[in-house]
């Protein structure tokens, strides 16, 4: 397979490696609009460095990897997609809604395989709390996510200050990390988010998107769940972030930190705990490797675009909920998610 990766200096790059190297995997050319990265990768990879993303889009290539700037993905995507050519694109794969949606209802139009990696849904975690090992959709309760990694020098360490910038990003913690909690918690309950409540702050004077957010969703089925996201923590290589959770459900009570869940039945008997790989780094290139599995079986992706417009919406109704002071806002759902 010939991959065409579009916009390395992604901070997220780096996690598709594994998959990359592959064996019948050949990636065939590269671009950095971003100036940072791009002649490093290219000298791992042993791959061209094109000039410009027009350049590398005259390449010939069977996928793609779309990990652009935010503002620039959806026109990128556009091409692509007219093109026939399948990819998987980063969140949140627009500046918008509009962006978003308008990419679904293409997509679906020319038929053509688009994945978003809602890597989540292939976490270790997503397995443990899944109907097959007692937590039915219908017997979640509540849900309580809190996810807060590093503060925003690190986007401009690491060549990607534009994520500090509304006109760039689009938003922040929760455009960034918070989808993929908005996402979990859809795909749990098997519901998706009808209605947001939210606030937020900024610290730094000189950045435009959120540094902290806290969302309080209720979906379809009346449950209730909580996203906590912010570029917050003290994060260093082998500590970069603050994950927690917990979640109850009819069957049990259920609780994370660190590496481990603790699980306690509703039966008066003690609970128990095990190890969980909750190192959300390590699910990028099981994603990209199940995106390719599905495109050569015909599946449908683990999430696509339906996913992400819809877990763009469920943002969109949090950003006007905080603009108001965090008076519940309904979410501009045109379908339940897949």
């Amino acid at each position: 397979m010939r991959i065409a990766v579009f916009d390395v200096s992604h901070w997220h790059f780096p996690l598709y490696l594994p998959a990359l190297r592959d064996s019948g995997v050949q990636v065939v050319g590269i671009s950095d609009t971003a100036s940072f990265a791009g002649s490093t990768v290219a000298d791992q990879l042993k791959c061209k460095l094109y000039g410009s993303n027009e350049d590398l889009l005259n390449e010939d290539f069977d996928f793609a990897l779309v990990l652009s700037r935010h503002s620039e993905m959806a026109e990128l995507a556009e091409r692509l997609i007219t093109r026939g050519i399948p990819f998987l694109i980063e969140k949140p794969c627009g500046l918008n809604l509009q962006e978003v949606r308008q990419l679904r209802q293409l997509s679906e139009k020319h038929s053509v395989y688009v994945s978003v990696p809602f890597i989540m849904r292939v976490s270790d975690l997503a397995t443990r709390l899944s109907a097959g090992n007692g937590f039915t959709p219908e017997g979640f309760q509540h849900l309580a996510f809190r996810f807060i990694v590093g503060p925003v020098a690190r986007y401009e360490r690491g060549g990607c200050s534009w994520m500090l910038d509304k006109r760039h990003a689009g938003g922040g913690s929760t455009l960034n990390v918070g989808v993929h909690f908005i996402d979990l918690i859809s795909s749990l309950t098997n519901s998706p988010i009808t209605q947001v409540s939210a606030q937020m702050q900024t610290y730094r004077p000189d950045v435009t998107v959120e540094e902290q957010a806290v969302f309080t969703c209720r979906n379809a089925a009346g449950q209730i769940g909580v996203v906590e996201t912010g570029y917050l923590y003290p994060s260093t290589a082998e500590d970069q972030r603050d994950f927690a959770f917990s979640i109850s459900h009819t069957a049990s009570y259920a609780r994370g930190y660190a590496d481990q869940l603790y699980i306690k039945a509703r039966n008066q008997q003690p609970g128990g705990a095990t190890t969980v790989e909750y190192n959300t780094d390590a699910f990028y290139s099981v994603f990209l490797r199940r995106s390719w599995a599905d495109l050569a079986t015909g599946c449908l992706p683990v999430a696509g675009l339906r996913e992400a417009e819809h877990a763009i919406a469920v943002v969109e109704a949090g950003y006007r909920s905080a603009a108001n002071g965090g008076a519940p806002e309904p979410v501009d759902n045109v379908f339940a998610p897949v």
